[in-house]
């Protein structure tokens, strides 16, 4: 029991010192959890160390605020088949790496539906700090071609800033269909259906633009066959 709360207090002691550290890069969605379709989603993490020097950090898991620390000697590659079960969470969140010495691992991140038969699944790009929308930046993300055959999900991860955002939808041939401002606050994560993140019923082909208004975020659309839960991930950056 006295080696269960030192452990618990130094993981406290950790988070308390890492959370208010802004990100070197952030895998902008990562998850362990059961989805529509018998989805089984995980996301497994490789990180690389291709130098001489020895590279050591955190991954700190938003919004559960999890932690653990990662060092990779010269030439070493470290995996993690799920690596929000294996911090100890479950669900959807957003990843940080924060480097304590040495440069930036190489981070690859895979999103995988794992099932008896096989996996499907997508890559997501680790974006680093200085690639990450900011004021005045304008992106776009596309909706889906077929809406009934794909799902189609948009997440938001704010950098220790929040951020502002205008959100115009315009259809496929440029006509504005709808306006709207969102904010989030510092650090928050979160990923809901195109429709809500919109403010109106997407329509095939839509654009959803997005214009940073203040603060910094990343922003990524998920789209996914709803019979294979074969995935694709559109991340916007600068």
């Amino acid at each position: 029991m006295k080696k269960l709360v030192l452990v618990l207090l130094v993981a406290a002691a950790v988070r308390a010192q890492i959370s208010p550290l802004p990100a070197d890069a952030i895998v902008p969605v990562v998850g362990s959890t059961r989805g529509q379709s018998n989805a089984n989603f995980k996301t497994e993490l490789q990180l690389a160390n291709p130098t001489e020097a020895v590279m050591e950090g955190w991954l700190h898991l938003r919004p559960h605020g999890l932690v653990l620390r990662y060092a990779l000697d010269p030439h070493t590659t470290r995996t993690f088949a799920d690596v929000v079960a294996e911090m100890g969470g479950s669900g959807l969140g957003s990843l940080d790496v924060l480097v304590e010495r040495g440069p930036l691992p190489v981070v690859v991140a895979r999103a995988y539906d794992d099932q008896p038969s096989g996996t499907t699944g997508a890559t997501v790009p680790a974006v680093p700090a200085a690639a990450v929308l900011a004021r005045t930046d304008t992106a776009a993300l596309i909706a889906p071609r077929d809406l009934g055959r794909y799902r189609f999900n948009i997440g938001v991860r704010a950098l220790q800033s929040g951020v502002t955002l205008h959100v115009t939808v315009r259809s496929a041939s440029g006509a504005q269909r709808f306006f709207r401002t969102l904010t989030y606050p510092a650090d928050h994560f979160e990923q809901q259906p195109g429709n809500l993140f919109a403010g109106i019923a997407l329509e095939p082909s839509d654009a959803i633009e997005i214009e940073t208004a203040a603060g910094s975020a990343i922003v990524y659309g998920s789209t996914v066959d709803n019979t294979t839960n074969d995935s694709s991930l559109q991340v916007l950056r600068k």
